[in-house]
């Protein structure tokens, strides 16, 4: 080996060496979703789950950085709101029905991709410096639910592949949201290490969601029938925690939080 080679090899071994090794969330904690605004966790809750946007990692508890790295933000202002996104993602045509003034992100080309990868990354370099140990990527599920985007499900993997990638060498593990469509490949192909998952109580999708991540589900519903079946299926075996539909804070008077 030359002198010059031994010194690259050298150079990218320790490189390696550098980089964190993301740790997987306690499995079958108690948990709260704290997406609209940061409070203290409830007694018993391991592991909170928090925007990278004005949101901190808790010093106590397993902390996960919310990143909506499928869909634009509505809120006016917000950093990955339509206008901040880079030119030609947004697929401004399409909105979610269900969060008026959300927009998917075009990711039918590898340029595409690329692109969308560069602008979420910087989000998880936040969610680093402000001490999280993991990210979940919502709306992962952007495929389902807009039959007249461009992007597809083989789109779709190719971008959460990229995703994971990059956060993983950062030192981030890799929450799958939702999503049972991909279940079979979450793991082995795409590289999630656990799973938050709405309402599967009241789909009735929870045990599988458990059986591919080991516990390693965490479960938000809301309402109290969602609640019961959850905590039926799976609240031996992982966490699951009733919001409100608007994640409120406790001094909200809306704001509901109940666990199993």
């Amino acid at each position: 080996m030359t002198a010059g080679l031994a010194l690259a090899v050298g150079l990218t071994l320790a490189a390696c060496a550098a980089r964190p090794m993301p740790v997987q969330p306690p499995p079958g904690v108690a948990f709260d979703y704290q997406l609209g605004g940061d409070y203290p966790p409830p007694s018993g809750a391991e592991l909170v789950v928090r925007q990278w946007s004005g949101g901190e990692a808790d010093p106590e508890a397993y902390s996960v950085c919310y990143v909506n790295a499928f869909q634009t933000e509505a809120e006016p202002g917000h950093p990955d709101s339509e206008l901040n996104w880079p030119e030609g993602l947004v697929l401004d045509s399409l909105e979610d029905p269900a969060w008026p003034g959300e927009h998917p992100i075009n990711i039918d080309s590898n340029r595409q991709r690329r692109i969308a990868v560069e602008f979420v990354t910087h989000r998880f370099t936040e969610c680093v410096a402000r001490g999280f140990d993991a990210v979940e990527l919502d709306n992962l599920d952007t495929f389902t639910r807009y039959p007249d985007a461009p992007f597809d499900r083989d789109d779709t993997v190719a971008y959460a592949r990229l995703l994971v990638e990059e956060a993983t060498d950062l030192g981030l593990a890799v929450g799958q949201k939702n999503t049972p469509e991909l279940l079979e490949i979450a793991r082995t192909e795409i590289g999630f290490g656990f799973a938050i998952v709405e309402e599967c109580g009241e789909h009735d999708e929870c045990e599988a969601f458990v059986e591919i991540f080991e516990g390693r589900v965490y479960a938000v519903e809301y309402s109290d029938a969602g609640l019961a079946a959850a905590c039926e299926a799976i609240g031996s075996e992982a966490g699951v925690v009733q919001r409100d539909l608007q994640l409120l804070t406790p001094d909200a008077p809306d704001y509901v939080h109940a666990t199993c």
